[in-house]
């Protein structure tokens, strides 16, 4: 019977868990992100992350991590303890709204949750990860810039992130576009927007590297520039950045439900490495 722990602060939480997220820092990425932007960038208004893991005779087996309003990152669960993890985050995080991770890890906690709970799960998206083999920059008109905390770029990013979420995330909570862009710009972020003469068409967006490792999203071309090559040009140029930046790996999600930006990033060398979920929870009508 392993034993659960549930940490106070994410210090204590990293100490435990880093040899396991960093021994899979792809599968992880997100884990990794998300821990490493707290640590770093420690923000005091944020809601204490939910933070769980298992041990055995001195060893850890498995951790899960949840920071509001976001789904329990459920990657670093192993299957086998899918049920005592369900146990201990069913009494400290009750209203748990869902969950995310590779497919078979999600929805098997999902599987175990809805039955504990009584509640139901339903797909809010399905995912599939990539990593950058060989980049194939195309060959699109046009250029890319480093977008800046000026007012000018925050301005136009805020109003496509917003844009972005209308059309790609209804699921997740709102946010304040403009302080997202201005807060991960300063981060080191890498910003690039698309330009065709002085005329901005597309955007995409580059974490500074974690682990040798760097994920691009979003990626957005509003409507009247699509079917250009502009999102396989900003994305290459996003690529670009992440290397010149010391990243040795790139990572994107795309949307299954999306088989034409699928097939984009093929074409530019990323080939898949998982499919991922995200699964809400919701009571019963």
């Amino acid at each position: 019977m392993p034993d659960l722990v549930v940490h106070d602060d994410l210090t204590s939480f990293w100490a435990a868990t880093q040899q396991l997220y960093t021994a899979d820092p792809v599968r992880h990425t997100v884990a990794l992100s998300v821990i490493t932007r707290r640590l770093t960038h420690p923000n005091p208004d944020a809601e204490p992350a939910i933070l769980v893991t298992a041990h055995e005779h001195g060893e850890l087996l498995g951790a899960a991590i949840q920071t509001p309003p976001h789904p329990l990152i459920a990657g670093a669960i192993p299957l086998p303890l899918i049920d005592d993890f369900v146990a201990i985050l069913h009494e400290i995080v009750p209203d748990l709204d869902g969950v995310s991770g590779d497919r078979t890890t999600a929805e098997a906690f999902a599987t175990s949750w809805t039955a504990k709970t009584g509640r139901t799960a339903t797909e809010s998206m399905s995912m599939r990860l990539h990593r950058l083999t060989t980049l194939h920059t195309p060959d699109v008109p046009g250029h890319a810039t480093l977008a800046t905390t000026s007012d000018l770029d925050v301005d136009l990013l805020s109003s496509w992130h917003h844009a972005f979420a209308v059309e790609a995330t209804t699921h997740t909570p709102p946010v304040d576009a403009r302080t997202v862009i201005r807060r991960q710009i300063s981060q080191g972020y890498g910003h690039l927007i698309w330009s065709v003469g002085c005329i901005p068409v597309s955007w995409a967006a580059a974490s500074p590297p974690i682990q040798n490792m760097s994920r691009i999203s979003p990626v957005y071309t509003p409507p009247q520039y699509r079917n250009h090559g502009y999102a396989a040009a900003i994305t290459a140029a996003a690529s670009t950045w992440a290397l010149n930046s010391g990243a040795t790996t790139v990572l994107l999600y795309t949307d299954l439900a999306n088989p034409t930006s699928n097939a984009l990033y093929h074409r530019l060398g990323f080939t898949p490495v998982l499919d991922a979920t995200e699964l809400t929870f919701t009571q019963p009508p």
